[in-house]
């Protein structure tokens, strides 16, 4: 009987009732109280941000990822071992004279006949959804709503927990149509709570706050915890807030206070009460914040306080007050994480709005680092702060030659006056800073004693005295506990980059990144070198920073004198002292004119990135106007009316009906100043172009065609075409993006035609104008070539594909020939490679850089020879030259085992449909290095075919390449061992018998 009982392939009364009472007492109560371990761990350990909009339950707060996932794990092995073992398929034997009912024929078309298997599948599904398996868990739900289809009640729980699962994963029309699929007409009495809450997630994720106010009512109040409880009030309340019904939102929180939530809780909702309060009475608002932050418990919170504070001030326009608060609470913050962000992120909002762009970079920074991406507002502080990275250094060049300039146009008497107050400010805030130094080592000092007495450690050897730095009190990062490496905590990697930016500024991943200009060369390069003139010692560097800009650098300015000897300038150097800041003046017609240099490159610098990067208008006008006005005599004055003409035509656009006339009339009377003034300049050139309206809109794909045909003329040689194209590049698309190919091409064909001194003032002018482009690396070399000596020489060379492509040296084209042999220039390659045979050799699977995936390539490669070549091992290396990728396989002896590799892989079918369109190369060691120090892969390919495609295939019977073909047998000896095989015993052939 009890045998029978405990087989699941047997479907009867007894049967059913024996794994329904044994599933649940046994696994499922386990699985379950594991269960409940867990969401007590979850929401103990959850940690949330109150100034922002709370989710409804932990597991939506990503932070509490991870918490319980052990007992989780539990209880999804405990309900897995239910329905592995307790699962009854099966369907009954029909009962004869039973009445074959519609609810009996739907009995029996269910596919699962334990009663109680459903809370396994429960169970399973949920501890998946709380260990944040979200799409496990979707799964889960999704099958038992299909296994268990016709009972309303289980398929009905489970589109409920879909929904919520799809929530999660931010899949809304899901989640929507899931909770749609829900019948509310015959819907459980018992599922209401469950709907409710998952419909109020579901809104809550949507913004749909309006429409989740009854949702969350009910939630709240059916919670039968009580800390779950005060979570669903403050949640309600802020929704309230966010919707603008204060009296709503104060009565919410109250309701989270009485009941007795954790303290952070309760000290967040009394803060949200204050916000909520009456606008007409911020004296008692600002009263009871500021209570709250003399209270000895609420230390650890005062970022949060003071960040209230900030929003009651800003609430009544009170700014000033507001930048304090939100101030104070950056600086009294000890917890350096979501809330110090949000405060930086309000800090860096302000000052973007006031244009106070120095403290906004600074702001915007450190937010970046502390709050999460997924923060709504993340996005747009990460545009604004690569913006300000690259504005906020023009702004400070302006600021400070501004203050310079007004401190030279004061009398002697005025001037002492105002350095003499700078001096005081100096003193002052190194004063503060100090004092301010002192009482955080005392505080951490505190902080240490505490926890070392807690502990029951002796404290004396971790006290630090005020000054020094207490690094033995910084948390370590511990294997195999809570501490992570630092790169797998992402807050902290991004503060490091904030630090980094910091210092740095955005920079791109690449070689020299240290460098402002990584042209490839230097225009100073190319000017004659002065070898009587002695070198600039290191003091002289005039790569110096400003003493203004540089105000850490603590140690006095050396300087050389006449006679050699080394003086240390103390009183230039103190930042105490006058002469530290009557140094930097521009008292002088010289210093002057240095500083409107400075000065003008900043104000159109910083105009571009106003108009282009911020969209702010009447920002750049306002500086570029300054700049034409203050400055007419800049190097760039034609490029500033140009930009002048550009900017009124988009504030004409924008503005539409406002102002119109008034704006096309001053981008005309730009236009007309800028002809006036720089007839010549390609910008004037540009506007005073008949058909410039056409040009504007179409101009792009008519010098697209344009340098198609000077390109098509240049390969076939027609010199004159070409430089007819470059005029009229130069005339009509002066301001064009093949602009400096034209250059180019006008340049090589100077060089035909022997006017060597044009085509180099032709590529001069290339590399200063357009030094970014990719042309001009290429230029810059030949430039540089010609200045080491190398002789340019008359036969042109074809800038076609990557395969024609030679080394830089001969890239200079076969354009530059060795200044010892000028009139050979280089060797033609069928003189220049070797025909030796008998020579090491590599087999090389050429490609275009950066369109083959070389992992796959080297895995494909290396399993082909493991599974071909028992014996022999081959070397596989990946080089890139000229952007050619190489995949190099070696060794081989000579030609014909290469060769004969070749021709192995290839009758591969496989392979040989993985490797087309890529280049198989046989060269010998030797001809390689020729082939890259100046020749191009078609230069080889021509003589491969000329001396080596007529070698016939070597008969290698057998062979595997697995010895070298060094030893190979002659003819002769191959005949004369078929005609006399071994004897059986000594053929290595047979196996051998051993014989008990």
């Amino acid at each position: 009987m009890l045998v029978a009982g405990c087989s699941t392939r047997k479907n009867t009364a007894g049967t059913r009732f024996y794994h329904a009472l044994t599933t649940r007492y046994n696994i499922y109560f386990n699985g379950n109280e594991a269960y409940k371990a867990g969401l007590e761990a979850q929401q103990q350990g959850n940690k949330d941000n109150y100034m922002e909009m709370l989710p409804l339950y932990p597991i939506n707060n990503k932070t509490s990822a991870g918490i319980g996932a052990s007992d989780f794990d539990r209880a999804i092995e405990k309900a897995q071992k239910a329905i592995r073992q307790h699962s009854i398929k099966r369907r009954p034997a029909r009962k004869p004279g039973r009445a074959y009912t519609d609810e009996y024929k739907k009995w029996l078309a269910r596919r699962e006949f334990n009663p109680f298997m459903h809370r396994a599948w429960m169970l399973l599904g949920k501890a998946q959804y709380q260990k944040g398996d979200f799409s496990e868990a979707a799964a889960t739900f999704s099958y038992i709503a299909r296994l268990y289809e016709g009972q309303n009640r289980i398929t009905s729980e489970a589109l409920i927990r879909l929904a919520r699962c799809y929530s999660a994963l931010g899949w809304q029309y899901d989640a929507e149509d899931a909770l749609n699929r829900v019948n509310n007409d015959s819907l459980p009495l018992s599922l209401g709570d469950t709907y409710a809450s998952a419909t109020a997630i579901f809104l809550l994720d949507s913004k749909r706050y309006r429409e989740v106010i009854p949702y969350l009512e009910r939630t709240a109040g059916s919670e039968k915890n009580k800390q779950q409880k005060a979570r669903c009030y403050y949640l309600l309340g802020q929704t309230y807030q966010l919707l603008q019904q204060p009296e709503q939102a104060y009565q919410a929180y109250g309701k989270a206070i009485r009941l007795n939530p954790p303290y952070e809780l309760e000290l967040s909702a009394r803060i949200r009460q204050t916000e909520v309060m009456s606008a007409t009475d911020i004296r008692k608002t600002t009263g009871r914040l500021l209570r709250l932050s003399r209270d000895e418990k609420n230390e650890e919170y005062l970022d949060q306080i003071y960040y209230a504070l900030g929003n009651v001030y800003l609430a009544g326009k009170d700014t000033v007050q507001a930048l304090d608060a939100y101030h104070k609470g950056v600086e009294k913050s000890r917890r350096n994480g979501a809330e110090k962000g949000i405060l930086q992120l309000t800090l860096g909002n302000l000052y973007w709005q006031q244009a106070r762009y120095a403290e906004a970079q600074k702001a915007y920074t450190e937010a970046i680092g502390l709050i999460d991406k997924t923060q709504r507002e993340y996005a747009t502080a990460t545009t604004r702060s690569e913006i300000l990275d690259e504005l906020v250094p023009h702004v400070n060049v302006i600021h400070l030659q501004d203050s310079l300039r007004h401190l030279a146009g004061l009398t002697e008497g005025e001037r002492m006056a105002a350095i003499e107050g700078i001096i005081a400010q100096v003193i002052a805030r190194e004063e503060a800073e100090r004092k301010a130094a002192e009482d955080a080592t005392r505080e951490a000092n505190r902080q240490q004693v505490l926890l070392e007495a807690n502990s029951q450690q002796p404290a004396g050897a971790m006290v630090t005295r005020p000054g020094q730095s207490n690094t033995a009190a910084l948390p370590q990062p511990a294997m195999g506990g809570k501490q992570e490496w630092y790169f797998y905590n992402p807050q902290l990697v991004e503060q490091g980059k904030a630090e980094f930016q910091r210092l740095w500024g955005r920079r791109k991943l690449e070689d020299n990144w240290r460098r402002k200009n990584k042209t490839v060369v230097e225009l100073d390069d190319f000017e004659e070198i002065d070898y009587s003139t002695p070198e600039e010692s290191a003091g002289n560097d005039t790569i110096q920073s400003s003493p203004l800009q540089d105000e850490t650098a603590d140690a006095p300015v050396v300087r050389e004198s006449e006679d050699g000897e080394a003086a240390a300038d103390s009183s230039a150097g103190d930042r105490h002292r006058p002469e530290y800041y009557l140094a930097q003046i521009p008292l002088t017609e010289k210093a002057m004119e240095a500083s409107n240099a400075l000065l003008s490159e900043a104000l159109y610098n910083a105009g571009i990135i106003f108009r282009d990067r911020m969209n702010n208008l009447q920002q750049a006008e306002a500086i570029f106007e300054r700049l034409v006005t203050e400055f007419p005599e800049y190097e760039q004055a034609d490029e500033v009316y140009y930009q002048l003409f550009l900017t009124e035509l988009a504030a004409n656009y924008y503005e539409q009906e406002r102002n119109s006339d008034s704006r096309l009339a001053k981008a005309e009377r730009y236009k007309s100043e800028l002809i006036a003034r720089f007839p010549e300049s390609r910008y004037a050139k540009t506007l005073a172009d008949p058909d410039f309206a056409g040009n504007a809109v179409h101009g792009r794909q008519r010098e697209d065609s344009l340098y198609a045909r000077a390109y098509e003329c240049f390969q076939s040689g027609d010199t004159a075409a070409v430089r007819a194209s470059a005029r009229v590049s130069s005339e009509i698309y002066p301001l064009g993006k093949h602009r400096p190919k034209f250059m180019f091409l006008d340049a090589v064909t100077r060089l035909q035609e022997g006017e060597s001194g044009e085509f180099l003032a032709i590529l001069k002018e290339l590399v200063r104008r357009y030094p970014g482009n990719e042309i001009t690396d290429l230029a810059a070399h030949i430039l540089k070539g010609v200045q080491e000596g190398r002789l340019l020489s008359a036969d042109s060379h074809t800038f076609g594909s990557i395969w024609q492509r030679r080394n830089d040296l001969a890239k200079a084209g076969s354009l530059l020939g060795d200044s010892l042999n000028a009139s050979s220039g280089i060797l033609a390659a069928d003189s220049a490679f070797s025909t030796e045979r008998n020579a090491p050799f590599l087999f090389i699977l050429a490609y275009e850089e950066g369109k083959v995936n070389e992992n796959m390539l080297l895995f494909e490669v290396a399993r082909y020879n493991f599974s071909t070549f028992l014996v022999k091992n081959f070397d596989l290396a990946f080089v890139r030259e000229r952007g050619i990728g190489m995949l190099q396989i070696r060794p081989f002896n000579n030609y014909d085992e290469a060769q004969q590799y070749f021709r192995r892989l290839y009758a591969h079918p496989e392979m040989a449909t993985r490797l087309s369109g890529m280049r198989a190369v046989l060269i010998s060691e030797a001809n390689y290095e020729l082939l890259i120090k100046q020749y191009s892969f078609d230069d080889y390919d021509a003589f491969y075919r000329s001396h080596f495609s007529s070698i016939p295939e070597p008969e290698l019977k057998g062979y595997t390449l697995d010895e070298p073909l060094l030893n190979l047998p002659t003819e002769e000896e191959q005949l004369r061992k078929e005609e006399n095989p071994p004897a059986e015993e000594d053929d290595p052939e047979n196996g051998v018998i051993f014989e008990e």
